[in-house]
């Protein structure tokens, strides 16, 4: 015959057994994956702005998992067409908002970034931005110099040489200045199609010429002196 504490050992088996066929382990359910989409109030999308600018609104996601907010997913940034987001990464906040700031290219027309979360339902979120081309180029000055040396002509005002080419406006005035010529003799002599006034031909340090521009288009112009080695261009508009 079985002794009793043989009975009690069988019985709890039993019970352990059933328990085990009835699910009664410690293990939990897989979590659900987080859900990942565009914030439902200004998210940023569809904005137009000047190229290599940064638009004026964030872009801004939303992560959830079962319906609340989800914090502290990393959320991965990124764009094409040569622009920039910041940060490129950087985690979700207590309320589950992810944001970047972004920098367009230097393209105009459209331009796309994205947002990536890992394992997330949803992920990568696209964002699309239309590029314009900027603002307008400053208008060009009234006046200009440029510097009669030897043997060169120089822009005074972006250092460009043999040729020295600047840019005027209408009515502008160009001021020749020879410098350190001492007794070398140079000329401003006017070539091309389009053609202004030429100087005589002038020796000596501090010597001047002026010409005003009135009519639009692009001048050359050498030293009658040595044609092949000073060379410039005044484009007026």
């Amino acid at each position: 015959m079985r002794s009793a504490f043989g009975r009690r050992a069988s019985a709890l088996g039993a019970l352990v057994a059933l328990a085990v066929a009835c699910g009664g382990s410690d293990s939990q359910p897989n979590p659900s994956p987080p859900v990942v989409a565009k914030a439902p109030s200004a998210s940023g999308d569809q904005q137009t702005g000047p190229i290599n600018q940064a638009l004026s609104n964030d872009l801004r996601i939303v992560v959830t998992r079962d319906g609340s907010p989800e914090a502290n997913a990393t959320v991965t940034w990124s764009t094409s067409g040569g622009g920039s987001l910041n940060p490129t990464s950087g985690p979700t906040d207590a309320s589950g908002i992810g944001a970047s700031t972004w920098t367009l290219g230097p393209s105009v027309g459209a331009q796309t970034a994205q947002a990536a979360v890992p394992g997330a339902t949803g992920s990568p979120v696209s964002f699309s931005a239309t590029a314009t081309g900027g603002p307008p180029p400053p208008p060009p000055p009234d006046a200009i110099g440029v510097t009669v040396g030897n043997i060169f002509f120089r822009s005074n005002r972006n250092g460009t040489n043999n040729p020295a080419v600047d840019t005027v406006a209408v009515n502008g005035t160009v001021t020749w200045t020879w410098v350190s010529t001492f007794t070398t003799p140079h000329t401003v002599e006017s070539t091309g199609a389009t053609t202004f006034t030429s100087s005589a031909l002038l020796t000596g340090n501090g010597k001047t010429y002026a010409f005003d521009f009135t009519q639009a288009g692009t001048y050359t112009y050498t030293c009658a002196e040595h044609p092949n080695q000073m060379t410039g261009r005044i484009v007026v508009r």
